[in-house]
């Protein structure tokens, strides 16, 4: 199972798409967009989040294994 991650202070939801980036969700606004393990912008509307957050949910070996599955 993937790991989902609520920021405690922003409220963004970093979890790992079908691909294996990290898709952050903004619930107040539903603004959405993809980021690689190392927060490097790919797609979608927010280009501000949390590097740490994008690195612990996209280096899990369940992202890295979905990354390496869609290469």
């Amino acid at each position: 199972m993937s790991k989902i991650y609520k920021h405690p202070i922003s409220g963004y939801v970093y979890s790992v798409n079908d691909v294996g980036m990290v898709k952050v969700d903004d619930p107040a606004t539903g603004r959405a967009a993809i980021f690689d393990d190392n927060g490097v912008w790919q797609e979608g509307e927010m280009l501000d989040v949390d590097l740490q957050a994008t690195g612990w949910v996209g280096r899990t070996p369940e992202a890295r294994a979905l990354r390496e599955a869609n290469a």
